[in-house]
């Protein structure tokens, strides 16, 4: 039987080498007080075909011991890894490259080392249910310079808790990562954004609800021995993400000014709208991921906390078809914020092929552009 794990992904802005050095103290050091067994040697392991480049530094996930405490460890509490899933992670790639592609004839000839050909492009991605932000930050750090990540949550408690995951990540000067120029590692260089919003409607009848915008979060951070921003730098902030969002938003009466006219005037997507009562009211993305709500029956530790819990799942039989239908008008709201051309990852952590397969293959048959 296959031992658990969990698995960490390391962060790219911090020396590989030191990192694994220290988990690995780490881990033996724990197990060791936990119960006497110090033989976590092999501990961490590499997670080898989830990388999309034999040599790429910027996408490595670990496996830890299932029990190994975390958010005790200080690999975690200083920025050095992420507590992340493989499963998420995997979402992003299939998002960005194109090595997981079942579909041969888009891969390029070199095979399954190569990246989309847009590698050095600005891109505008959208993570549309983003909670609890780790895909996001995943994204950030992968992107090429310049680009944008726009995540969406309709939860006030799980974007606040975004927020607390991408400052640490990518705006705290002591967790994100060292500044020493003389090191070779990335710099975190992509904008991040947070909407508190319904993430079936963003970008299409409305635009509201814009959070967190990290050059934003960078310019008024505390400085001295402040731990929090004072009043009047929280006036501040409000004031350029209600700007910063006006900008990005469209007249939807047809006033388009001459920036966004490329990003939002595609023929093939302004066909979109004659099935839906929708019409963008923002520039549009180049890749977009939809991991939708679901009921996560396939998920092994959420499966384990409602049997440890006594609790009732979420979802079940009686209500299946109310989630199906949220389902699909998730991924309809992310198919009509994508660029002709663009690419849309959907995935859930469900097994119901109703969940998966079939909300995919409806939304092929309504949209010939699909």
């Amino acid at each position: 039987m296959t031992e658990p794990k969990r698995y960490v992904r390391l962060n790219p802005r911090f020396d590989r080498g030191e990192t694994l050095s220290l988990l690995k103290a780490e881990i033996v050091q724990q197990q060791t007080t936990i119960d006497g067994n110090g033989d976590q040697n092999k501990y961490p392991l590499p997670v080898n075909w989830l990388r999309p480049t034999k040599d790429d530094g910027q996408v490595e996930f670990y496996a830890i011991p299932e029990d190994f405490r975390l958010n005790r460890s200080t690999s975690f509490r200083s920025g050095r890894v992420y507590g992340m899933d493989v499963t998420s992670g995997a979402a992003v790639l299939a998002l960005l490259f194109d090595t997981y592609d079942c579909n041969e004839s888009i891969k390029s000839p070199d095979g399954a080392e190569s990246k989309r050909d847009d590698e050095l492009t600005q891109l505008r991605v959208l993570d549309l249910c983003c909670a609890p932000g780790l895909k996001l930050c995943m994204l950030a750090d992968l992107l090429p310079l310049a680009s944008t990540v726009v995540g969406v949550d309709i939860s006030q408690n799980r974007i606040q808790l975004c927020k607390n995951i991408v400052k640490k990540y990518h705006v705290n000067q002591t967790t994100s990562g060292p500044k020493d120029h003389n090191k070779e590692v990335p710099s975190s260089h992509s904008t991040i954004r947070l909407y508190c919003t319904d993430g079936t409607t963003f970008g299409t009848r409305q635009l509201s609800g814009l959070v967190f915008d990290s050059n934003v979060e960078k310019q008024e951070l505390p400085k001295g021995k402040r731990k929090r921003q004072n009043k009047s730098a929280r006036a501040r902030e409000k004031r350029r993400l209600l700007e910063l969002q006006r900008k990005e938003k469209v007249v939807v009466d047809g006033s388009i000014n001459n920036e966004q006219q490329n990003e939002i005037c595609d023929e093939s997507v302004s066909n979109r709208s004659t099935k839906t009562n929708n019409t963008c009211c923002i520039p549009l993305f180049d890749r977009i991921l939809v991991d939708a709500e679901c009921s996560t029956d396939g998920a092994i530790k959420h499966i384990q906390k409602r049997e440890a819990s006594s609790k009732e799942p979420l979802w079940n039989d009686s209500n299946m078809s109310e989630l199906v239908d949220l389902q699909k008008r998730l991924i309809e709201s992310g198919f009509l914020l994508l660029k002709s051309g663009g690419t849309l990852v959907y995935s859930t952590c469900s097994l119901n092929e109703r969940q998966n397969e079939n909300v995919v293959s409806w939304l092929l048959d309504k949209y010939d552009d699909a």
